[in-house]
């Protein structure tokens, strides 16, 4: 069982960069749209 845990622990760790990067891609087009729209409010 204690393997078992291991194993999931290493799957986890493999693909969970795979699923950061995009959420990553994701908050810096939100944040840079977010910006804009401040930037362009306050005129």
């Amino acid at each position: 069982m204690i393997g078992d845990f291991s194993m999931i622990g290493d799957y986890a760790a493999a693909w969970m960069p795979s699923v950061f990067i995009p959420l990553l891609v994701i908050s810096a087009f939100a944040a840079m749209g977010i910006l804009f729209t401040v930037v362009e409010s306050t005129d």
